[in-house]
């Protein structure tokens, strides 16, 4: 297996099939758009592949913040169906762990999914009672709230 940042717009637009599979609000249309907004704020695409085919996909940024310090966050992270149980989800995690240590960053950070939760707890992460929310905006308007 080989792994590596996806860069060139061909191999980006490639990898939208898998993105897909974990992000189904994503359009092939506006991917590669999508990605180069993101990499502007210091986003990564990296690719696992097994015999030239791209089998695993993560989604990083390193940041820092109140909460959590310097860190590097996973915002996407998916292995292709048809290949999972393999071994390559964790493996690129274990790649992106190396990679952190290197450049002295202490942790990895991301949000599961519950069906996700027992992957993560047997490569060692830890689970916080933070709940990941969110909020659309014009129905919150729409409502006309300005106090609880």
């Amino acid at each position: 297996m080989t792994i590596h940042q996806l860069q060139s717009d061909d191999e980006i637009t490639a990898a939208f099939p898998l993105m897909r599979e974990l992000r189904d609000r994503l359009h092939a249309d506006t991917f590669l758009r999508e990605v180069r907004r993101q990499q502007a704020q210091g986003y990564e695409l990296i690719g696992a592949f097994a015999d030239g085919r791209l089998v695993a996909l993560a989604g990083v940024r390193r940041t820092h913040t109140l909460s959590r310090g310097e860190h590097l966050f996973i915002d996407d992270l998916v292995t292709d169906a048809a290949v999972q149980g393999r071994g390559y989800g964790s493996a690129l995690i274990r790649w992106l762990a190396v990679r952190a240590a290197e450049e002295g960053i202490p942790r990895l950070h991301l949000d599961s999914r519950i069906t996700a939760k027992g992957f993560y707890q047997r490569l060692g992460f830890t689970f916080h009672t933070s709940i990941p929310c969110w909020l659309d905006v014009s129905n919150y308007l729409a409502e006309g709230r300005t106090t609880l």
